[in-house]
């Protein structure tokens, strides 16, 4: 073979190899990448389906727009994920002791230790055990929950790597989620979430390695714009794992 067949032949390899790889990616689907950031980053999904309960602790910092501490929140929460859903959360905030239960779709609210019939109160602490749940429960919630997902293709996250950018819309709710997953590790790397005209990036700081699941270990929260130029660090989030079956 000489020189000009050679390089011919380069030239068809390579030319076969790229269209292989854009065929691959065109085929790629929201869907698609959920499943394989749970297979090849998130501890598998027939591995979620065996978890009967999830028990963790949470602190929360709360930032003012020029750093200084606003408040601070210790948090515990015990959560059954089946055959029955339950969760209960106990929150430590300077001389304010809540605590929460969720059961038969029923929710209970105490604020150090008097028990609250207030429908707003009692509205606000659903949300907050349910909303707790949703973002530690991801990505797998994204497979499970009625949820319009969209692909809206790559960008590159502030750490200059590459990412699949997929947006998530619920029935009966105007907040929008993106979700980024890294596009060689499947891994979940940050949110943007669209609340009303505000938005949030929250990134992914580290993760846990103990469980196999990869879930939250520390994230950040940045008050943002809809270009997503950060203005300030809004709140810090610390989780600690203290069961996982």
């Amino acid at each position: 073979m000489n020189d000009s067949q050679l390089m011919k032949c380069k030239v068809i390899f390579i030319l076969s190899f790229l269209m292989f790889a854009l065929s691959c990616e065109s085929t790629l689907t929201a869907e698609k990448i959920i499943k394989k950031s749970l297979e090849e980053a998130h501890g598998g999904i027939a591995n979620w389906e065996k978890i009967n309960r999830v028990f963790y602790e949470k602190t929360t910092i709360v930032y003012d727009s020029l750093g200084n501490i606003e408040s601070s929140t210790k948090q515990k929460f015990q959560t059954v994920v089946q055959p029955d859903f339950f969760s209960e959360m106990f929150s430590y905030n300077e001389n304010i002791r809540k605590h929460m239960i969720l059961k038969d779709e029923k929710i209970q609210l105490f604020i150090n230790g008097e028990p609250q019939v207030e429908i707003e109160a009692l509205q606000k602490a659903r949300k907050e055990l349910i909303g707790a749940h949703y973002v530690l429960w991801q990505p797998y919630k994204l497979l499970t929950d009625d949820v319009e997902l969209t692909l809206q293709g790559k960008v590159f996250l502030e750490d200059q790597t590459e990412a699949y950018k997929i947006k998530a819309m619920y029935p009966n709710s105007k907040t929008v989620w993106w979700y980024y997953f890294d596009t060689n590790t499947f891994l979940l790397k940050e949110n943007l979430v669209k609340h009303g005209t505000t938005y949030s990036q929250i990134k992914n700081i580290a993760h846990e390695g103990d469980t196999g699941f990869q879930l939250h270990k520390k994230r950040e929260s940045y008050t943002i714009d809809s270009t997503k130029n950060q203005k300030y660090l809004r709140a810090s989030y610390t989780y600690k794992i203290t069961d996982l079956k």
